[in-house]
């Protein structure tokens, strides 16, 4: 086990790192002293993710009333904390792909990840978190898990066995990873955040989404992810391999102060604003 634990992090080790621009993108942000034409400027040291996030802004999904010509409108228009997450989803949709190579279907676990997504952003609306925030949560969402990406890509044979463990309902997906690999999806995800310098809501959104945290700065990331991958599985998004549904816990909904009833409202719109956001995986 300790060799296939060493693979893994071997695996990690090798992929790609992210753009250097992305990194400035995110210190710039992240600043309070940054202006609309600060974060331009860094974006545009990158043509391709410049263009990207003209054609993302201009998307339904945002649903804006005018073309955005230019990257310096579309800041002042969405706001820095919005631009600097559209920027980050297309910069790490750029460096994941799903190799088809067994049981995890590449489309079916996009569409999960980007329902989770989506459902993350939708109940943390519902529960009065500023607008200007709602796009880190969809990137949580939509990443939170990144590792078994790593795990399918590099570990088909592992993988292909606890999807189908999982669906003869042999236990929780975690659990079964562990079992295989020595680390589970969460685990890597985390790893594989940390190489990507993600900040530490991602951290908690990608490792902490099976068993949520509940005191912190950043573990309402992983609560409300948690409460969206649930509700996705229950409603059919897609599918990541995970065939066990586990519950959310009760303390969540307390501390949440939401219920079952809420969420189905909060999602009331999920499917139409899951095609909305497909732009994110192109």
């Amino acid at each position: 086990m300790e060799k296939v634990v060493l693979k893994v992090k071997d695996s990690i080790e090798k992929m790609p790192p992210l753009s250097p621009v992305v990194h400035k993108i995110i210190r710039v942000a992240n600043d309070v002293t940054s202006s609309a034409q600060n974060l331009t400027d860094v974006i545009q040291l990158d043509p391709v993710l410049t263009a990207k996030v003209i054609r993302m802004v201009n998307s339904a999904y945002f649903g804006l009333p005018q073309e955005i010509k230019s990257l310096k409108h579309a800041v002042v228009m969405l706001g820095i904390n919005t631009i600097k997450n559209v920027a980050l989803s297309s910069a790490l949709m750029g460096q994941i792909a799903l190799k088809k190579q067994g049981e995890l279907d590449g489309e079916s676990f996009w569409k999960h990840s980007l329902g989770v997504g989506v459902a993350s952003k939708l109940i943390a609306r519902k529960l009065g978190v500023d607008e200007k925030f709602t796009e880190e949560y969809f990137i949580a969402g939509l990443i939170h898990d990144i590792g078994k990406v790593l795990i399918n890509n590099f570990f088909p044979d592992e993988m292909n066995e606890i999807v189908k463990l999982s669906a003869e309902k042999k236990g929780a997906i975690n659990d079964l990873e562990k079992m295989k690999l020595g680390l589970s999806h969460e685990d890597i995800g985390v790893a594989i955040g940390k190489k990507w310098n993600f900040e530490n809501n991602l951290l908690y959104a990608v490792g902490r989404h099976h068993d949520p945290v509940v005191k912190g700065e950043s573990a309402i990331f992983c609560m409300i992810v948690c409460i969206a991958d649930t509700f996705a599985k229950v409603m059919k998004i897609g599918f990541s391999g995970n065939s066990v549904i586990e519950p959310v816990p009760d303390e969540i909904w307390g501390i949440l102060n939401i219920n079952e009833e809420d969420v189905f409202d909060a999602l009331s719109t999920l499917n139409n604003e899951i095609d909305k956001a497909k732009m994110f995986l192109e």
